[in-house]
């Protein structure tokens, strides 16, 4: 009896054919694949990075690891084939994490840069920089390593926030002193085993492994202050990178599903089944405490007077997405965007980025 109950409560694979992820959104299984560690590069600096030679219905990379784009003329084109660009002609660049590449879209075509290509007025070349779990730091860490690929940049556009939010509420013990990362624990682990087999001490502590946590999660008003903080610092080395480049620099907040409105049907079905099968628990549990709308708010209020002390031109993306009918389905998961709302933020940064 024991053993029948255990089956009955196992929990199915994301690529089980009866889920509502695989019948509505059935590009996350390439995502999926995609995602695994097994694929990650691990490289200097900035830890890993997407996977090179990437190639799947969904997405695809260059030999770097960057994303394909396609430029207005549906062409493909991404940091490391530049060749494909004219002799001289200035392109733009999407920096962030997983939206920003365009995590969930159904085509390399249909990912947020490509749309930006698409409808650009000023007819821009649009290059995807973003790397999978990236923080504000690694975003940064990225551009630096690569700068020197992309000879004439007119705009650097960084589209983050959450991650960053996320890895602010890791206990102090994680820091030492520098922003924490996704899988950090792992690495520390492993220098640690590498110091003790080597004569050196045991930590006196040992990481939580993520995402568990073993401590209470701060205050909201410290995880906000933390992030804000951190995502700062990278600002103001970003404005000295785009201001010796001639490149002008937008920092937008990316829209969350839950600082966005209560989901559309679609949404609300994908939502309550993540729910149900995620091995990691529910995403309240995981992130509550800064999914609220009102979070949202005074995050983006933060950022905004932060920028605006640096004279770095700064919006939020929230209200766009807020403003769309309420049957709008925008996104795949709370993080990541469908076509149709890679569409409309696509539209919302033009919207802002030409204002």
């Amino acid at each position: 009896m024991f053993a029948r109950k255990k089956a009955a409560n196992k929990i199915p694979n994301l690529d089980d054919p009866s889920l509502a992820r695989v019948r509505l959104t059935p590009q996350l299984l390439d995502y999926d694949h995609f995602a695994k560690r097994a694929h990650s590069q691990y490289l200097p600096y900035v830890m890993s990075f997407n996977p090179s030679n990437y190639s799947s219905t969904a997405i695809n990379t260059d030999s770097l690891g960057f994303r394909i784009a396609h430029n207005k003329d549906g062409d493909p084109v991404s940091v490391g084939t530049l060749n494909s660009v004219a002799s001289g002609e200035a392109v733009s660049l999407l920096v962030g994490a997983s939206p920003s590449l365009g995590y969930g879209s159904t085509s390399d075509a249909t990912s947020v840069v490509s749309r930006l290509a698409a409808s650009d007025p000023e007819n821009s070349t649009w290059l995807n920089f973003a790397g999978h779990c990236y923080n504000s730091v690694q975003e940064l860490m990225l551009f630096i390593l690569h700068q020197h690929r992309v000879k004439n940049i007119r705009r650097i556009v960084v589209m983050g926030g959450f991650n960053t939010l996320v890895m602010a509420r890791l206990p102090e013990f994680s820091r030492g002193g520098l922003p924490p990362f996704y899988f950090c624990g792992e690495y520390f682990e492993k220098f640690d085993e590498i110091a003790v087999a080597n004569g050196g001490n045991p930590p006196i502590a040992r990481l939580p492994s993520w995402p568990s946590e073993t401590i209470s999660i701060p205050p909201i008003s410290e995880t906000l202050a933390q992030a804000t903080l951190e995502i700062m610092n990278t600002i103001t080395t970003w404005k000295a990178l785009a201001d010796s480049l001639g490149a002008q620099l937008d920092f937008l907040q990316q829209p969350l599903a839950t600082w966005v409105r209560d989901p559309c049907a679609e949404e609300k079905t994908l939502f309550d089944e993540l729910n149900q099968i995620s091995r990691l628990g529910t995403w309240d549990k995981l992130y509550g405490d800064i999914s609220g709308e009102d979070v949202g708010e005074r995050f983006g209020s933060m950022l905004g007077e932060g920028c605006n002390q640096q004279g770095v031109r700064f919006d939020s993306l929230v209200p766009a997405l807020r403003n769309r009918p309420p049957t709008d389905w925008l996104f795949v998961d709370r993080a990541h965007f469908t076509d149709h709302g890679n569409d409309v933020v696509a539209n919302a940064i033009l919207s802002s980025i030409h204002n």
